[in-house]
């Protein structure tokens, strides 16, 4: 009795709870990954950066990707263009604590471009995840049911022999 509910019922059991896991997982990755993109948004907005004039979105908040790259890539314009590479400066050059401020600056935009991309990959991880978990809860698991059932079936019919 045992070994015919194993055959009958744990593959289409198993792919369900995998399902389920998937689909709970996936919701998770995507809440998360969503979470943190606003995060980073308000992080941002609080810092009440504007992209300069000469940028390639001039004058407005920075607030996602976008904004920060084209405000990183400004300052990063301004501090190589004007003086070049931190180490051609001399030692005691008063310029020195600037570039350095602009360096941090353009670091910290940088860590919010890569921040958006991180969170634009886990959401979209996050939905293939659900997507193959969904996938496994409508499609694998009534396919596993009814095929266990013919399996079972084949298997307690009665065998005819030829002698």
């Amino acid at each position: 009795m045992m070994l015919y509910f194993l055959k009958r019922h744990a593959p289409w059991i198993s792919s369900f709870i995998l399902g389920a896991v998937l689909v709970i997982g996936g919701g998770y990755m995507i809440v998360q990954g969503a979470a943190v993109r606003d995060r980073l948004q308000d992080e941002l907005r609080a810092e009440q950066i504007s992209t300069s004039q000469d940028s390639s979105r001039p004058g407005v908040l920075v607030d996602d990707a976008e904004t920060a790259q084209a405000q990183a890539d400004v300052i990063k314009e301004h501090t190589l263009g004007t003086w070049g590479p931190y180490s051609a400066l001399p030692r005691d050059d008063p310029r020195r604590a600037q570039f350095i401020d602009g360096v941090t600056l353009r670091t910290a935009l940088n860590l919010a471009v890569m921040g958006f991309g991180i969170t634009q990959l886990v959401i979209g991880a996050g939905l293939l995840v659900l997507v193959a978990g969904l996938a496994t809860l409508f499609l694998a698991t009534p396919g596993l049911y009814f095929l266990a059932g013919v399996v079972v079936q084949r298997e307690s019919a009665p065998r005819l022999t030829t002698s």
